[in-house]
């Protein structure tokens, strides 16, 4: 065995020494400095020589042994340099590297042996995208050519050929990737980069113990890295794999590996990878754009063919033409050709549950009635039949309010089928003026039912909630390390979950003029991206708000019932002008007469009531003057009919339900007949 210093160290060894100096100082080093250094240095190359090691857990007791002089490991540096040098040897090396040291200071320890290869571990992590390329196994890709310019160039960067492919799901990111393997695999790139392996790593940060062995392996078979779960990779909050992390970018590094990552946009890249500046400073972004509309029919044409071989499906133009409108106007929250693609999908599916072979236009439309929720089952037609059937659908459930329901169809009509100049916008901006009580919000319920199904589809916020300027960040949510991260937004969550939906600011003039100028930008743009960089688009939600406001209290009107002209005066005084600008309509609810109570107490309450007790074989009838007596009690001025649902219960529900069980016949089998009439100024009831 050699003396030390007849042996030799690489660059990295020697600095694990000097950091050990360092650490110990001005005590003499041994190995329980030097494994620190090395752990700290090294983390990835630990799991590597000990897959199930507990780094922070190792760290933590050495750091004890020094604090409390426990000499059971402070072997000197002479010996841990002796047994690397053998175990370099072993290898055929003739010089001490980094990974010998910490298996040498780990097999002191009794802890973990060298990994053996477990075959390549790029060909069982990754796919070769050139070799599929190759063999024919990837699809033809459309246009991109910038993309893939600008890729290539970043490529062959002598110093940082590091790039990030930057845009929204379902853009086509991997699509760039698949050209650049495809040019490569023709032969059609620079020099440096003919025949290089791409290769796609999907699943590589479910196995941070194979970072070190899956670079070092890139860097032998001068491969380059697509790390497609990139944005998932730097938004993993597991606290245990963060040093992994920038650990696994920076040996990418060193070891100049060209790698390729996605993200879905600048913002988010910068705020996750900010925390190093070196890293921030490689990675250069390739924006990715939608495709055109001719580029994703090219696409589409390419797809159909496939199905026509696969599935014997066969998609005439007329059918691809359709298939990119409809995407193109109703489908506003996802790019260009994911949506179309998607529409393909369901129309193919669609028509083989139909047992056809030749897909029509008409089962697009129904496949993106089902997929947007909208009217548009059978084309331009149905759904301007379904937009006329919303007038009488809103005034059955929402009584004494023609004037704004009215207003509302007129504007929705033109909105919903995008024929205004910008349909990137939300799918209607409304403001509901009027007094509690009226209908604003069983309005807004109507909406999310009739076009999206289910009332679930409506988000209600109440607006007294953010009256504070800090309170904007609740609706963008916490950036990536703050407390409550995790919580999310819960507007911008429930937009990304259910893109056509409903969503109800409910007295907006309660808000901070920080939140006014945010929803400004989404009304304006369509869309907004949240503290975690996340891009949400609201291109397909309905946004309305309400306003208790009164011009009567705000600007002084005193005589009439106020116009139009004096509400916009009234919300002058409250709201910027280009956010009332952003409007497309102000639809005034008017407090509700007594006539208007009556006819919501009889087509609204008693049908239901009515069907209560016809399950239960009693039949009920309800006199015009215990209707009156009801109107009395439920009707306020001020609140409208927000007390007239419990008024009935009160008074109405509770008056029967002692009586119910003498009137039940034992075997349920006796329909009985009860009157609801008034007495001595009290509700009575009587069996007819």
């Amino acid at each position: 065995m050699p003396q030390l210093t007849q042996v030799s160290l690489t660059v990295g060894a020697q600095r694990l020494l000097e950091l050990a100096q360092e650490r110990a100082a001005p005590n003499k080093p041994d190995a329980r400095h030097l494994l620190i250094a090395f752990l700290h240095r090294h983390a990835l190359m630990a799991l590597q020589i000990a897959p199930d090691l507990d780094v922070s857990a190792l760290l933590q007791s050495v750091e004890d042994e020094i604090a409390t002089n426990n000499p059971q490991y402070a072997v000197p540096l002479e010996e841990v340099l002796l047994l690397a040098y053998k175990m370099a040897q072993e290898e055929g090396e003739n010089e001490i590297d980094s990974i010998h040291i910490g298996r040498a200071l780990l097999a002191l320890r009794g802890i973990g042996a060298p990994v053996e290869a477990r075959g390549n571990l790029l060909s069982q992590f990754g796919l070769n995208l050139t070799e599929m390329a190759r063999s024919g196994a990837l699809p033809h890709v459309v246009g991109r050519d910038e993309e893939i310019a600008q890729l290539m160039e970043i490529l062959c960067r002598p110093i940082n050929p590091y790039a990030v492919l930057v845009g929204l799901e379902g853009v086509g990111r991997r699509a760039v990737v698949h050209g650049l393997a495809e040019r490569i695999a023709r032969g059609e790139v620079p020099e440096i980069l003919r025949n290089r392996p791409v290769f796609s790593v999907p699943q590589i940060f479910d196995h941070p113990q194979f970072y070190a062995g899956i670079v070092e392996e890139a860097s032998k078979q001068n491969a380059i890295l697509y790390i497609e779960p990139f944005e998932a990779f730097l938004n993993a909050p597991l606290p245990q794999i963060e040093g992994l992390r920038w650990s696994f970018l920076s040996e990418l590094v060193v070891r100049r590996v060209p790698v390729i990552g996605a993200v879905s946009s600048v913002e988010l890249f910068r705020r996750r990878i900010s925390r190093s500046p070196d890293l921030l400073k490689r990675f250069q972004p390739v924006l990715v754009h939608p495709l055109s509309a001719e580029e994703t029919l090219e696409v589409l044409r390419q797809l159909a063919a496939k199905f026509s071989e696969q599935f014997a499906l066969e998609f005439p133009e007329e059918t691809l033409q359709t298939i990119v409108r409809v995407a193109d106007e109703h489908i506003l929250h996802r790019p260009f050709p994911d949506k179309a693609i998607l529409l393909l999908d369901h129309a193919a599916g669609r028509a083989q549950t139909q047992n056809l072979r030749r897909v029509p236009p008409k089962v697009v439309w129904e496949s993106a009635s089902l997929v947007t929720g909208l009217p548009i089952g059978a084309g331009e037609q149905s759904m301007l039949e379904r937009i006329k059937g919303l007038e009488a659908a809103l005034k059955s459930r929402v009584i004494g309010q023609d004037e704004a329901i009215e207003t509302l169809v007129q504007i929705f009509s033109m909105k919903i089928r995008r024929l205004d100049l910008r349909p990137e916008r939300p799918n209607g901006v409304f403001l509901f003026v009027g007094p509690t009580g009226v209908g604003k919000t069983e309005t807004a319920r109507v909406l999310a039912e009739y076009f999206f199904g289910s009332s679930e589809r409506m988000l209600r916020l109440d607006m007294n909630q953010f009256y504070e300027r800090h309170t904007a960040a609740r609706l963008l949510g916490a950036e990536f390390g703050y407390v409550g991260f995790e919580m999310g937004s819960p507007l911008l969550d429930f937009v990304a979950e259910n893109p056509f939906c409903v969503v109800l600011l409910d007295e907006i003039e309660k808000a901070h003029e920080d939140i006014h100028k945010l929803f400004l930008q989404i009304f304006d743009d369509g869309a907004i991206t949240d503290a975690q960089g996340r891009r949400v688009s609201f291109a397909d939600a309905i946004i309305i708000m309400t306003s208790n406001l009164h011009p009567e209290e705000e600007v002084g009107f005193r005589r009439g019932a106020p116009s139009l002209e004096d509400w916009r005066k009234a919300f002058a005084q409250q709201f910027a002008p280009e956010f009332i600008n952003r409007v497309d309509a102000i639809c005034i609810f008017r407090p509700l007469e007594k006539e208007h109570i009556q006819r919501i107490i009889t087509e609204r309450f008693l049908p239901r009531i009515q069907k209560i007790y016809a399950d239960r074989k009693i039949r009920l009838e309800v006199s015009s003057e215990a209707i009156e007596w009801l109107t009395e009690r439920g009707y306020h001025e001020r609140y409208g009919a927000r007390e007239l649902e419990r008024t009935v219960e009160r008074e109405l529900m509770m008056l029967m339900a002692p009586q119910i069980p003498a009137m039940l016949d034992t075997l349920g089998q006796v329909e009985r007949t009860v009157r609801v009439g008034v007495q001595a100024g009290r509700l009575v009831i009587e069996e007819v």
